[in-house]
């Protein structure tokens, strides 16, 4: 089996100190920047009973207990998901964030349906060309694509669309919403519209989604182009590929069945890395284009001093970078026989 137990439990220890790490440190740097959740908590009153009211919020938030406690019964309600309503919705901060969470997922997913084939057949047609002027073209774009700055090119998608007539704000056109019945049931509004068989709708989330994925998938598709050139032309001078050439096996074969199979476990480690590495540059795009993720989520928290959304969605993203990290060791010991963990 290549995965033992012990790397499961030493995993399982170390999400868990990393969580406890993060959430208590990320409790007490909101507790000390400037804004009064117990103001907001008390619906920001005015006059003489103020005082009293933003008091008695202090006492019912936990505010008035020294901070060491405070952090103490916030990392434990994180390890228990009891993570208490939003300070400025009064909905469960669970439900907040995996709202969200599956809005920024879906983003992910389109993103990467469009940069992994992209730049495997970017990085496979530089390898199989190398010296040329192709060649040369793919490894300078990767470069430039992998560090574009991610909200400069979505400002840019966005105008361009403007231009053309069509704004991709938002996930879906709240009037068509209305107007089919549309309703979300997994929070994937590509599927459930599917599931509903509201094609009107799927059409429409669609190409509001597909700008903003653009804008993600830049940074994968640079990244993994050039990962995947200097893979394949590495695995183009192993000794069985030169031995398969010299046998007259098919050029398609060589790549399907030799290349593309030494070169998966890499590249699959480098796309989950890049994959974890994109739910910020997802956030960024969403606060940019006025989709409900949780780059407008984190936001929202900030603006109103809503500090359990906020510790709350910094430790679902830690959680998320772990896991992913551990998702991609896992499958590579998988995919490569040669890998025991």
């Amino acid at each position: 089996m290549p995965v033992s137990l012990g790397y499961i439990v030493k995993r399982i220890i170390t999400i868990l100190l990393v969580i406890i790490g993060v959430a208590a440190f990320s409790y007490i740097i909101l507790m000390i920047t400037p804004g009064d959740p117990a103001s907001k908590w008390a619906g920001n009153p005015r006059g003489r009973a103020a005082e009293l009211a933003i008091e008695l919020a202090r006492k019912e938030l936990g505010l008035d207990k020294p901070l060491y406690i405070q952090v103490v019964r916030f990392v434990w309600n994180i390890l228990t998901g009891n993570l208490g309503v939003s300070i400025a919705t009064k909905e469960p901060v669970t439900t907040a964030i995996y709202t969200a969470l599956a809005a920024t997922l879906e983003l992910l997913v389109v993103a990467y349906a469009i940069a992994v084939p992209l730049a495997l057949f970017l990085g496979m047609h530089a390898a199989l060309n190398r010296g040329s002027l192709t060649d040369k073209l793919v490894m300078s774009l990767g470069v430039i694509l992998a560090s574009t700055p991610t909200f400069w090119l979505a400002v840019i998608i966005l105008a361009i669309c403007s231009l053309a007539g069509f704004i991709p704000y938002g996930r879906v056109s709240e009037h068509l919403r209305m107007a089919t019945g549309f309703t979300p049931i997994t929070g994937l509004y590509l599927l459930d519209s599917l599931i509903q068989g509201n094609y009107a709708v799927f059409i429409d989330v669609l190409i509001r989604i597909i700008p903003a994925a653009i804008a993600v998938s830049v940074y994968p598709i640079g990244a993994l182009a050039r990962a995947t050139r200097i893979l394949v032309a590495e695995a183009l001078l192993e000794d069985y590929v030169k031995a398969a050439v010299a046998w007259g096996v098919k050029r398609s074969t060589i790549l399907r069945t030799y290349i593309l199979r030494s070169i998966t476990p890499p590249i699959i480690q480098i796309a989950g890395i890049s994959f974890a590495y994109s739910l910020v540059d997802a956030m960024v795009v969403e606060s940019v284009m006025g989709r409900q993720g949780l780059g407008q989520l984190l936001l929202s928290s900030i603006y109103t001093s809503d500090f359990r959304v906020a510790v709350g969605l910094v430790v679902y993203l830690t959680g998320f970078y772990v896991v992913i990290n551990t998702l991609v060791d896992v499958m590579q010991a998988y995919v490569d026989p040669r890998v025991k963990i």
